[in-house]
């Protein structure tokens, strides 16, 4: 189908329409207002992310954004999403009227009454008749450097009924751009494919055209990053890291690092401000990643590419992780730790010569050799874990058989023993050694404080068999890298600190959380990250 001229509709197809300015009108950008309701329209309070992708076949939103995209996101927006939700375990804890409103409604319309609430501007926009009829299954959001400190940002909505959608999109228009302000900035969109593209009125021509020359879907390194991907969830994003990183100053990275930092009590993420020279720097490589959801599980999966530099050439490892004992309570491991430090040296050296060159005389001058003696501690396999008795510390901190927590490696025992000893001497822990119990096993070393969990550790156990350890990170048998916490263990601890009651009955129902990640020789990784409930 031919597209008609962006932002225009026949007016004979809505002569009974007549627009009333609202009584109170906001100055605040059109677009941003309508970026809004779309969020509303897809979030619906945030109850969006709790099923698979459920649309059927045709194009993404990928096939309606231009290839100079850099950072991609696509939601999944069928009204059945909130029947799928209800069945989800972890929200059985939501209120019993939100439950039947996700069980038996389009929560699209839900959300799309909320947003009107909030918004004045919207007492025009009727959902059934402006928006219903038209809207699709799919959402995708886009963000496009341009050369300039703000980038083109497009929102490609699924139409099914182009005509329809051009005339719900133009009520929308007027009561959005009613409240004044700049009127390039007001909200305008082009037709693609099966999508309209919702952007601001200086964009919407340039987004437009970069779109008909290339799409993002018809993009090499977007296809195989997705492919790679698999099953897509009901959300899914991609970014190419290095044109965006030449945003990182930008108002739209101020105004977002902003909102982050208002969330964050250390004040760390304010601090980042004007960091733009070092990002471009360091920025390289792409990554995807979805989310999906099961009865059982939340489940984000995702993928890197284009990080050559840092691929590790891997083989046979302990994976000592697997033999922690089976009521391990919480773990961190890493494979290869040897192989990851030497890459990460050798990159770091060339970028600070100075630095790593007296890093390495004061070291020399101490004994030490770098990067040698951090390859030796790590060892080619090594975990840190922590046992169930930890909790009695509660109790009697000073009950060192109440430590359970260990260090175990793969590596030159001898040698990494010595090393122990002699950087605890250098800095005056003789005391701490005395009271480190070690062993060494067949090549493996063990350190902690409580002789009874190092020698429980040491022993081996099954934790790599272990239900809920297997549920949690899936794929710990070749994993470089893995996290895991049993969180059943720990309720007692922070369950009676919640005081809603629905929000601590599906709390309870979070047994554990895993995490895990490999790399390959070619620097592309995978990741997932798994929320497993309780049985």
């Amino acid at each position: 189908m031919t597209a008609p001229p962006a932002g225009t509709f026949d007016g004979s197809q809505s002569s009974t329409y007549t627009y009333e300015p609202p009584t109170q009108s906001k100055s605040r950008p059109a677009l941003l207002i309508a970026l809004a309701v779309v969020a509303a329209l897809v979030i619906g309070g945030g109850a969006w992310a709790a099923t698979r992708m459920l649309g059927g076949g045709g194009d993404q939103p990928s096939s309606a954004l231009p290839q100079e995209t850099a950072a991609y996101l696509q939601l999944d927006i069928n009204p059945s999403v909130g029947e799928k939700i209800a069945a989800v375990r972890f929200f059985q804890g939501l209120d019993e009227e939100v439950l039947e409103t996700l069980r038996d409604g389009d929560i699209r319309a839900k959300a799309f009454e909320w947003m009107a609430e909030e918004e004045e501007a919207f007492a025009a926009i009727d959902y059934a008749e402006d928006i219903e009829p038209w809207l699709g299954d799919r959402l995708g959001l886009g963000v496009v450097p341009n050369g300039s400190d703000e980038p083109y940002v497009g929102i490609a909505l699924q139409v099914k009924d182009e005509e329809a959608a051009n005339e719900g999109l133009s009520k929308l228009q007027e009561a959005t751009n009613a409240s004044g302000g700049d009127a390039a900035e007001g909200l305008d969109w082009y037709f693609h494919g099966d999508y309209a593209v919702l952007t601001t009125t200086d964009a919407v021509g340039a987004l437009q055209g970069m779109t008909e020359s290339g799409s993002l879907a018809d993009k090499e390194t977007f296809s195989g990053d997705m492919a790679a991907l698999g099953d897509e969830g009901v959300m899914a994003g991609w970014v190419d890291a290095e044109p965006l990183a030449t945003l990182a100053d930008s108002p739209l990275a101020e105004q977002s690092l902003d909102s982050a930092a208002d969330l964050d009590p250390s004040g760390a993420l304010g601090s980042m401000a004007g960091t733009s020279r070092l990002a471009e720097q360091a920025a390289t490589g792409r990554f995807a990643a979805a989310l999906r959801f099961s009865e059982d599980a939340i489940e984000v999966q995702g993928v890197s590419r284009g990080h050559e530099d840092f691929g590790i050439e891997g083989g046979d490892s302990g994976h000592v992780v697997l033999d922690l004992p089976e009521d391990t309570v919480a773990a961190l491991s890493l494979e290869h730790g040897d192989q990851y430090v030497a890459q990460a040296y050798e990159l770091l050296k060339e970028q600070f010569p100075e630095d790593f060159a007296e890093a390495e005389a004061q070291a020399s001058e101490a004994g030490f050799t770098l990067p040698d003696d951090v390859q030796t501690l790590l060892g080619s396999s090594l975990s840190v874990s922590v046992g169930p008795g930890i909790l009695d510390l509660q109790d009697d901190v000073e009950n060192f058989e109440a430590w359970e927590v260990a260090y175990r490696t793969e590596t030159d025992t001898a040698a990494a023993e010595d090393l122990l000893s002699r950087v605890l001497a250098m800095s005056g822990g003789q005391e701490i050694e005395q009271l480190l119990a070690k062993r060494s096993d067949d090549g493996v070393l063990t350190v902690g404080v409580s002789k009874p969990y190092v020698d429980a550790v040491a022993e081996g156990g099954s934790l790599g068999s272990h239900r809920t350890f297997k549920a949690a990170v899936p794929g710990a048998d070749d994993a470089h890298s893995v996290f895991y916490v049993n969180v059943n263990t720990f309720e007692d601890l922070y369950l009676t600190e919640i005081p809603d009651a629905q929000t601590r009955e599906s709390l309870e129902l979070l047994a554990a959380v895993g995490y895990s990640a490999t790399t390959d020789a070619d620097g592309n990784g995978e990741f997932t990250l798994r929320l497993v409930a309780d049985e």
